[in-house]
Parts: structure tokens; sequence; C-alpha cells
């Protein structure tokens, strides 16, 4: 079973969310159909790539909390995936 993200990333993926025009799921991203949490991947490897990368190339604080929001959402990919036991 997925932990759930801090408050903070939580924060961050609903700003990014809103900033992209894309809708979450009240219940959570564990809601989203398999295509859509793939395109809120896509999203956030699109913001991470403009505001997450400092002048070195190097992630940012912003970018760190961007691929942990992106790990979170592809553990929940993962886990629909998984055979069931």
């Amino acid at each position: 079973m997925t932990l759930p993200i801090s408050s903070r990333l939580h924060s961050l993926l609903v700003e990014i969310a809103a900033k992209r025009g894309f809708q979450l799921p009240e219940g959570g991203v564990e809601h989203l159909a398999e295509h859509h949490r793939e395109l809120l991947i896509d999203i956030l490897l699109q913001e991470f790539s403009e505001t997450g990368l400092g002048t070195d190339d190097e992630p940012n604080q912003r970018g760190d909390e961007i691929e942990e929001i992106i790990d979170f959402v592809g553990s929940i990919a993962d886990q629909t995936h998984a055979p069931s036991n």
C-alpha cells in the first residue's frame, strides 16, 4: 500500500495541476484511471523541466519535491499492475 504524500507535496501537486488545467479527483490520485495518471506524470515532468532545475541543471528544491510526487504517482500505477497474491 502506498503511503500518503506530505501536505507540502500535496499542496504542490494541487498547484501544478491547477496551473496546467488538470482536474484532480476529490478522493486523491489513487482514483485516477491509468491514462489520467500517465497524463499527470507528463504534466509533472513538464513542470519539472520548466521550474525544477537550477542553473547547474541539477534539481533545485522544487525539482526534488516534484520528483517525489512523480515517484508517488508512479508507485500507484505500479500497484495497479502488480499481480494479486
